[in-house]
């Protein structure tokens, strides 16, 4: 039995803005349970989605199937941020 599990995951590299306060918490936040800030906005989003229930009712209606897109995808990354590729294996979970 292996001693690690890892799962393959296809990452997107996207363009959003955020207020200064949240990025410099951001940041420090990431260096706290020492992880990328992209793993830590990837893990916050998914609790967060996780956590919704009147989201999750939403995505299994119609309404969601209709939504626009607005956040700014370049594509996806071959996990060194260089384009697309072969999806970067991950660990499971953010632990410290």
């Amino acid at each position: 039995m292996p001693l690690l599990e890892v799962q393959k995951v296809t990452k997107v590299t996207a363009t959003v803005t955020l207020e200064q306060p949240i990025a410099e918490t951001l940041d420090k936040y990431a260096a706290f349970i020492n992880a990328g800030a992209d793993d830590v906005i990837n893990k916050a989003l998914q609790f967060v989605f996780e956590k919704d229930k009147e989201f999750q009712k939403f995505l299994e209606s119609e309404a969601a199937n209709d939504v626009p897109h607005s956040l700014r995808i370049k594509g996806a990354s071959n996990g060194n941020g260089k384009g697309r590729g072969r999806p970067k294996a991950n660990a499971v979970g953010l632990t410290r």
